[in-house]
């Protein structure tokens, strides 16, 4: 049972890697700093934008294996409030917002984390991001400044 087991869970994982293959060559990225309803793909590498689009009202981000950075200080955000839906596998998203923004995560997460390291002095009546979708082995990191930022502190 065990050697089954065991074959089954390695054959589930190479038609992840390999499913992550393909989409690698098939998904592009619509994402551009003024774009107003971003597209991000990140598939064994990483993503880096710095939106600066008005309004912005959020977008589909999609990491496998690989690391998508999004910061939103620039932007103005859409009245209605920005939604965010992620599909993060074996990755990582570091989700950027400025003080004064709350952050409602209703997602996923299986063997995963979502870490809301900002500034908790935001007021009912605030930008509200909203995140949902689902993280699996990974993590998503929403903050007020870069780790570089945070680093030279």
């Amino acid at each position: 049972m065990i050697k089954f087991l065991s074959r089954l869970i390695k054959l589930g994982l190479a038609g992840i890697l390999g499913a992550a293959a393909v989409a690698k060559f098939m998904l592009q990225s619509n994402a551009e700093p003024s774009t107003q309803e971003v597209d991000m793909v990140a598939i064994y590498g990483g993503e880096d934008l710095v939106s600066v689009a008005d309004p912005f009202y959020g977008g589909k981000i999609l990491t496998m294996f690989g690391g998508t950075r999004l910061d939103l200080r620039q932007t103005r955000p859409a009245p209605t409030g920005i939604y965010l839906d992620l599909a993060v596998v074996a990755g990582g998203v570091e989700l950027i917002i400025p003080k004064g923004w709350r952050v409602h995560f209703t997602g996923t997460t299986i063997a995963a984390g979502f870490d809301d390291a900002t500034a908790s002095t935001a007021d009912r009546d605030s930008v509200q991001v909203h995140v949902g979708g689902f993280v699996i082995a990974g993590g998503v990191h929403v903050t007020n400044k870069s780790y570089e930022e945070a680093a030279a502190e």
